[in-house]
């Protein structure tokens, strides 16, 4: 096979994970075996394959999410469950593997314009697998398929509300570049499929009734418009607009007002007694437990994979009740990365965000190429860095993937180095442009109405006045 017929069959099957990564873990799982077995294949049987693959393996998150999984791997040292330790990090290999793949692969390729469509390629089959995903639970929710007919919340193909809100809202994300950035050159059909997609995604997000999914989202669109806009005005007419529209969803529907009216109750219920169970109380109790664990080995924390040991010792001391047995993780990234791998672990978490904003904001605030991947990426991870308050979202394989992926099409060398990098030329040169005009217009001001002696005392000429 030629290095272009590898490139081929690569991305072929790039195509086909993101279509099957919202829909199937096993397909995922699989697809995602035959890629890592072809791509070390094409290196090791094609010299220009190789060529291409090396060159372009310098990416701008690789050492960050490599650094996390080492810290996962170091925790295992001094955990006393190490079948528990080996769990937790090998699912955490995912992400440098999945982001290291997709982005090379994308870059390998030589020609910038080929590049930026193969990578809306992969992300339009990530939206088409999202849509399929959301249709199934429309048709659940409306009793077409299943036996749940206006069950809520809606959770198709038994995927957890949470995780399918959460995953939506990345399409969501996605759906509205795409509108923003291509859609002034798209036809009406993609405009109109687009419209569907993102009036579908809302849709199956509020019927998912994930308190995490709405806050996040709303944050992170503020944080976007903010990026995005130069306009202080319209950003703040749009997020009145916005205000305005969620206090009309609290007042007219039933379900987002009893949504947002269980916190109090779940904030009552724990202050009364901490023994029964609420969705905000047991999350509150598991915090408390993992700052616990922290203060005990502040540095490297109790060992990667000791975290469910632990709660189960805090138990036996009655410490915590019963039904935080049930919970591997304690709903928070932050914590359960701190109560597990300390300072160092937490560390390395925020490196993969600092790196993830250090690629993308310039992109984003520049008037050059590439704003429609570096936005995408940059709302991605605003919005894993808002929703880990509420969730361990790398230990759930569907949003863990989905990170990965994302990330891998949008955070390349040629998306976060080069495309800046023009479009700061250009604006320099602009800047030049605009000064040497400035500059002879100064000039002629200057030499205007002055006598012919000091117009050649200008021009080097000698002269003398008297």
């Amino acid at each position: 096979m030629s290095s272009a017929s590898w490139h081929r069959l690569l991305y072929t099957g790039l195509l086909l994970f993101g279509l099957c990564l919202p829909l199937s873990k096993s397909a995922s799982n699989i697809l995602l075996g035959a890629l890592y077995a072809a791509a070390a294949a094409g290196v090791l049987l094609d010299r220009q394959f190789r060529a291409d693959f090396v060159r372009s393996c310098r990416q701008p998150l690789t050492a960050a999410l490599g650094f996390f999984c080492l810290v996962a791997y170091l925790g295992i040292i001094h955990t006393q469950r190490p079948a528990d330790g080996f769990a937790i990090a090998n699912k955490f290999v995912s992400l440098p593997a999945i982001y290291f793949l997709v982005s090379v692969l994308l870059q390998a390729d030589p020609r910038a314009a080929e590049r930026t469509r193969k990578a809306e390629s992969l992300l339009v089959s990530f939206l088409i697998g999202l849509a399929a995903l959301n249709l199934l639970g429309v048709m659940t929710y409306l009793g077409v398929i299943g036996e749940r007919e206006f069950a809520l919340p809606l959770a198709p193909l038994d995927l957890h509300h949470i995780w399918f809100s959460n995953i939506n809202a990345l399409g969501l994300y996605a759906g509205v570049f795409f509108l923003l950035f291509n859609g002034p050159g798209a036809s009406t059909r993609t405009k109109v499929y687009l419209s569907g997609f993102l009036l579908l995604s809302a849709l199956c997000i509020v019927l998912s009734t994930s308190r995490t999914a709405w806050f996040s989202i709303s944050l992170t669109a503020a944080i976007m418009a903010f990026a995005l806009i130069r306009s202080r005005k319209t950003v703040f007419l749009i997020m009145g607009c916005s205000a305005l529209l969620f206090a009309s969803a609290y007042q007219f529907v039933p379900l987002v007002r009893d949504r947002i009216d269980t916190i109090p109750q779940d904030l009552e219920l724990f202050f009364v007694s901490e023994k029964k169970p609420s969705s905000i109380g047991s999350r509150l109790l598991m915090w408390k437990a993992s700052l616990k664990m922290f203060r005990s080995r502040p540095l490297l924390g109790v060992g990667t994979g000791d975290y469910l040991r632990t709660i189960e010792e805090y138990r036996e001391l009655r410490l915590l009740p019963r039904h935080l047995l049930d919970y591997n993780q304690p709903h928070n990234m932050y914590l359960f990365t701190l109560a597990t791998n300390g300072i160092v672990g937490l560390s390395a978490l925020l490196f993969i965000f600092f790196r993830s904003l250090r690629s993308t904001v310039p992109v984003v605030r520049s008037s050059g190429n590439g704003k429609l991947l570096a936005s995408l990426a940059m709302a991605t991870a605003v919005h894993f860095m808002i929703a880990g308050f509420m969730d361990s979202f790398f230990n759930i394989q569907i949003l863990r993937y989905s990170f990965a992926f994302i990330m891998g099409v949008c955070i390349r060398s040629s998306v976060s180095d080069a495309e800046p990098a023009a479009a700061n030329r250009a604006e320099r040169a602009g800047n030049a442009v605009r000064l040497f005009a400035r500059s002879s217009e100064d000039d002629r001001q200057q030499t205007k109405g002055e006598n012919p002696e000091k117009i050649l005392v200008h021009l080097g000429d000698p002269v003398d006045p008297d």
